[in-house]
C-alpha cells in the first residue's frame, strides 16, 4: 500500500507540474460552462413565453431546472470524458518506456500491480478535480434561484447520481486508457487507440440501426451511453454499476499483465 500511494503522489505530482491536468481541467471547466450557459438561457426563454404557446402551464409543470439544464449539462460532460480520458492516461505507462525509465521502474522492489493501482489512483484524483469543477455549476444555481414549493432549485439526489454515474464512466475509461498505454510503448498512439475504443462503445447503438433485436440488445448492453443514462435521471441501477466496474477492472487486469509480461519479457 505504501508503494502504491507513492507512486500515486509522484503522478499526481507529474500531472499538475505538466501542462496536461490543467489543460484537461481548463477545457472541461469551458466547455461544461458553455453547456450550462446554453440550458440555462433556453430554459429561460422557455419558462418565458410558455405562456404565448397552448399547453404552455401545463409544460411548465413537467419542466424543471434539474431535468432541462443539470441533466444536459451532465451528458454532455459524459462525451466530454470519453474524448478527454485518453489524453489523461495515455502517458501513464506508455511515457516511462519512451523516455527510458521504465527499466528503472521494473527492477524497483515493487509489484506490478501496485504500479497500476498507484497511477490509476492519480488519475483518478484527476478526474475527481475536474468533476468538482463541473459540480460548482449546478451548485450556483441553489445561490440563486429556489424551487416551485421554496426548496433547492436543484434536485440534489438526481444530481448526485448523475455525478457518481460520471465518475464510473470515467473511471472506466481511464482503465481502458492505461491498459492501451501499458500495451504500446507510444502516448499518442494509446491515446488514439483508446479514444477508438470508448468512442466505439459509446456510440454502439448506432452501428446496429436495421438490425435484428439480438444485435440492438449487444449494442445496448456494450453501450457507455446507455448505461450512463439512468444515473442522469437518478437511478441507480446494479446492471449498470457492474458494467462500469467490470471495464475497469478487465482495463486494470490487461494493464498489469501487459507490465508483468515486460518485466519478464523485457520492455
Amino acid at each position: 500500500m505504501r508503494a502504491t500511494l507513492a507512486i500515486a503522489r509522484k503522478e499526481l505530482s507529474t500531472y499538475f507540474t505538466t501542462p496536461v491536468a490543467w489543460v484537461v481541467l481548463v477545457v472541461v471547466a469551458f466547455f461544461s460552462a458553455q453547456v450550462f450557459a446554453g440550458a440555462l438561457d433556453g430554459f429561460r426563454l422557455l419558462t418565458s413565453r410558455a405562456g404565448e404557446i397552448p399547453g404552455g402551464a401545463a409544460l411548465l409543470d413537467r419542466v424543471n431546472l434539474t431535468d432541462a439544464v443539470v441533466a444536459r449539462l451532465l451528458a454532455s460532460v459524459g462525451l466530454l470524458l470519453v474524448i478527454a480520458t485518453p489524453f489523461l492516461s495515455m502517458r501513464l505507462v506508455a511515457e516511462e518506456r519512451r523516455s527510458g525509465t521504465f527499466e528503472l521502474l521494473m527492477t524497483s522492489p515493487v509489484h506490478p500491480a501496485e504500479i497500476i493501482a498507484g497511477k490509476y489512483l492519480a488519475a483518478l484524483g484527476v478526474l475527481a478535480a475536474a468533476l468538482a469543477l463541473v459540480t460548482l455549476l449546478p451548485a450556483s444555481l441553489t445561490l440563486v434561484a429556489r424551487g416551485a414549493q421554496g426548496g433547492s432549485a436543484v434536485e440534489w439526489p438526481t444530481v448526485a447520481a448523475g455525478l457518481l454515474g460520471l465518475f464510473l464512466l470515467g473511471a472506466a475509461a481511464l482503465a481502458v486508457g492505461l491498459a492501451f498505454s501499458a500495451l504500446v510503448a507510444t502516448p499518442v498512439v494509446a491515446a488514439l487507440l483508446s479514444l477508438l475504443v470508448l468512442l466505439g462503445l459509446w456510440l454502439a447503438g448506432m452501428f446496429t440501426v436495421g438490425a435484428g433485436s439480438a444485435a440492438r440488445n449487444l449494442a445496448s448492453g456494450l453501450s457507455l451511453s446507455e448505461h450512463l443514462a439512468p444515473f442522469l435521471q437518478g437511478r441507480i441501477a446494479l446492471a449498470d454499476v457492474v458494467y462500469f466496474l467490470s471495464l475497469v477492472a478487465l482495463g486494470l487486469f490487461v494493464a498489469e499483465r501487459a507490465v508483468e509480461g515486460r518485466r519478464w519479457g523485457g520492455a
